[in-house]
């Protein structure tokens, strides 16, 4: 239960500070006095949207602060603050939330900095707020089904659950047996291509990466085999000439340099390099005419040569730029033409396993409804019992189930609350028959069933007497109170009943002091909150007959919680 409320700067609060009791406490004051704005400060606490429009104007930021009391929360709250790392004591917990006017958005729990979503996570087992919310899933057809999921036992969450992680399956597989059927074509193509370029592949018989590099040098001696042997013999030529060849020159020009030598020591260096450089040409001679032995144009061997290069260049061209990028592709293409034969987009594969799901799924979902259907008529009977203390004892009440017509994330079951409210009338969805009021009753009487189930230990009830009066006004707060006997229930309302039926009652007010706005909250007195209700069923003038007849309904309240 939410013990104490510490705001600062949010809205028209500059400063207020309210602990709360436990049963039903109910909340009055003029509309405008800051009743909801409390209900907002206590959102954020739960991991409500923050906004800087809630900051106070003038003020930096904004400050929330809630102790919570665990009562029945304990083992799940010291789950989920271990599973997040966070403090905890046994029986509290304490909440901050900063806003700030730069945008800045802090979350404390126990005094450790924290997530909004992590906030969330707890905020759903200390606190449930009534509001437009539930209107709007009450209304949504396609929310219903969670109002009786809610009310299952825990084995049903478990089958849910269950059946949920095999249906995120299914919907994988189906979708890609869809896409794999849509783009057949594209793929009988894709896998067309890869096999006409595996076979060009396999044909070029690859084995070496710099098989290029080498056929192309083999390519420029074969190529130019015939210059060579013209530049070669010319080379050999000049070297052998008998009267002028090179070799008759040098055999001179190292005589000469020999005979230098007795002209003094400095002469021997350079005689030295004669014979180095004489003996240098005469082995690359040797070397040149080796070679030219060796040497022999083939023919086909140059036609070979000629060929692969044009084959390699070729695939370089389509898969490269560099042979060793083709080898790159070509186990590329082979990788992706296995998908193909080892069945990793086989359909016939797809298919199988899609029906085995299928027939999981099927059983899976009948479990689900049947067990929704038990659910679903103890709801209707208990709805029915809350609907009659809530003068609707007339109403017919029923909770429709039609087959989906595939499987959904709650298996194969359509729900659709339909009711009647006055004898006569054909059942209808809600969401095209139900007044205001009816709303209200309707949803109270859901509140007041699942607050026997629901974790939390405040729940908050924000005008749910709107569009009722008199009896009915009396029978809400009746149920209110009822609910309080279990949990902590704050209540807004501007109706006397529902004030007369609260355990405790705060005056939220509104006063103007030097121009700027401010709200306060306290609890009442029994004589003041008689002069309130007073003031709540006659105006501003209240009389003693006024604070008389709101003594009686006070006391008529009470007479009727001893019976």
């Amino acid at each position: 239960m939410l013990v104490e409320l510490d705001i600062k700067n949010f809205a028209i609060i500059k400063a207020l500070k309210v602990r709360f009791q436990e049963h039903m406490t109910v909340l009055i004051g003029e509309t405008g006095a800051g009743k909801s704005i409390i209900i907002d400060a206590v959102s954020l606490l739960i991991g409500g949207r923050g906004q800087k429009e809630m900051i106070r104007t003038g003020e930096k930021k904004a400050v929330v602060t809630g102790l919570f009391q665990l009562d029945g929360q304990e083992k799940k709250i010291t789950e989920l603050c271990d599973k997040y790392g966070l403090p905890h004591s046994d029986d509290q917990l304490v909440i901050s939330r900063e806003l700030a006017a730069k945008g800045r958005n802090v979350v404390r729990i126990n005094g450790q900095l924290t997530t909004i979503n992590v906030l969330r996570d707890i905020g759903n087992y200390l606190v449930d707020i009534h509001g437009q919310n539930d209107q709007q899933i009450l209304m949504d057809q396609d929310r219903q089904i969670d109002l009786v999921d809610n009310y299952a036992p825990k084995s049903f969450k478990d089958n849910l659950a269950k059946y949920q992680k095999d249906f995120l399956n299914w919907q994988k597989l189906t979708n890609r047996l869809r896409h794999l059927r849509e783009d057949a074509q594209e793929l009988a193509q894709k896998q067309d291509i890869l096999k006409f370029q595996d076979n060009e592949l396999k044909a070029a018989d690859l084995k070496d990466p710099k098989e290029d590099e080498k056929l192309e040098n083999e390519y420029n001696e074969l190529n130019n085999y015939q210059k060579i042997v013209d530049t070669a013999n010319y080379f050999m030529q000049l070297y052998d000439d008998d009267e002028h060849g090179i070799a008759t020159l040098l055999g001179d020009a190292q005589n000469a340099a020999a005979d230098l030598t007795e002209y003094g020591s400095k002469f021997k260096d350079i005689a030295k390099t004669v014979d180095d450089g004489v003996y240098a040409l005469s082995d690359a001679r040797s070397e040149l005419s080796n070679v030219m032995d060796e040497m022999d144009f083939d023919e086909e061997r140059f036609k070979y040569v000629s060929n692969r290069l044009d084959t390699l260049n070729s695939l370089k061209k389509k898969y490269g730029p560099t042979l060793k990028d083709v080898f790159a592709f070509y186990e590329k293409v082979q990788k992706e033409l296995s998908q193909y034969e080892t069945g990793g987009l086989d359909e016939e594969k797809l298919q199988n396993q899609v029906a085995e799901l299928n027939e999981k799924l099927t059983k899976e979902a009948r479990g689900l409804h049947r067990t929704r259907e038990k659910v679903a008529h103890k709801l209707v009977e208990k709805i029915k019992q809350e609907l009659a203390d809530l003068y609707m004892a007339k109403a017919r009440f029923s909770i429709n189930f039609d087959e989906t017509k595939t499987f959904t994330k709650k298996g194969t079951d359509s729900i659709v609350f339909l009711i009647a409210p006055n004898p006569g009338e054909n059942l209808m969805p809600l969401v095209k028959i139900v007044s205001g009021g009816e709303q209200s009753r309707l949803i109270l009487a859901l509140k007041a069933i699942f607050s026997r189930v629901e974790p939390v230990g405040t729940m908050i009830f924000d005008e749910i007497d709107t569009g009722v009066s008199g009896r009915v006004s009396a029978a809400i707060g009746e149920k209110l109170h009822s609910i309080g006997e279990n949990k902590q229930v704050i209540a807004i309302t501007h109706s006397p009943q529902v004030a007369a039926a609260g355990d405790q009652r705060y005056l939220v007010a509104k006063q103007i002091k030097d121009g700027a706005t401010f709200a306060q909250i306290g609890p009442l007195t029994q004589k003041e909150t008689i002069t309130a209700i007073a003031q709540m069923m006659a105006g501003n003038d209240v009389t003693e007959a006024a604070k008389q007849n709101a003594a009686d309904l006070m006391k008529s309240f009470k007479n009727k919680k001893d019976d």
